[in-house]
């Protein structure tokens, strides 16, 4: 990262552990903002202090407006944990872990201005669906509302090079998922104000069909998502 950021004026308690002679110590810190407490760790700091406060700013940056526009109740209690085993990009975890984000450091080393993949991750911690990945949970939505979510609040989204598209691809459709379900979201919340809210209040309580498509803006998903093609 170019510059790191400052120290933010909160609760924080930071431990540098060292094990044995070997050279790997852990990294712990915890930081509470209005009611939300972090717990950050990073077993073997991998990550430089610049970019750890980077991804401590942007989390707090997110999570706290995504908790208060679309679910109060969401978790006090959130973790991050950064992991060289995992091999992936970034994910909230289920059950005891539901609250908790685990980070590749690998991919941030690599692609340092994705600091906004944060946002997209606390961003699933408000959601906190009960069942995900069926019918009445789709997983095209549920991260087409995390890319809405990342585009909306987040902090460094160009620095990623990072955009909802404005074209639609012939071989995509409403339920390819992620930025192109996302860009499909953002112009219908423009078009139907609150939508998004309705959507998601409705997944998190097992309320959402279909049909509620219809009912939040007047045409059926099919005919709501031929409209939108048509503005690309």
């Amino acid at each position: 990262m170019r510059t790191a950021l400052p120290i933010p004026r909160c609760l924080l308690t930071a431990v540098l552990v060292t094990a044995g002679l070997a050279d790997a110590h852990a990294f712990e810190t915890t930081q509470t903002r209005e009611d939300v407490t972090l717990h950050y760790r990073d077993a073997s700091d991998a990550l430089a202090a610049p970019v750890r406060e980077r991804i401590i700013e942007t989390f707090f940056g997110a999570y706290l407006r995504e908790r208060a526009d679309f679910h109060p109740a969401a978790p006090t209690q959130v973790g991050i944990v950064i992991d060289p085993a995992y091999d992936g990009i970034a994910f909230v975890g289920e059950k005891a872990q539901a609250a908790t984000i685990t980070i590749n450091p690998a991919w941030l080393h690599t692609h340092p201005g994705d600091i906004d993949l944060v946002t997209h991750e606390a961003m699933h911690i408000v959601q906190g669906y009960p069942e995900y990945a069926n019918a009445r949970v789709p997983g095209w939505l549920v991260e087409g509302i995390a890319d809405y979510a990342r585009d909306r609040y987040g902090k460094d989204n160009a620095g990623a090079g990072w955009a909802l598209p404005t074209q639609v691809k012939p071989e995509q459709n409403v339920d390819t998922g992620y930025r192109v379900t996302g860009a499909f979201l953002a112009w219908s919340e423009a078009q139907h104000p609150g939508l998004v809210k309705a959507l998601d209040g409705a997944l998190r309580e097992g309320r959402y069909t279909p049909a509620l498509w219809e009912t939040l803006s007047g045409v059926t998903l099919p005919a709501l998502w031929a409209q939108y093609v048509r503005t690309r």
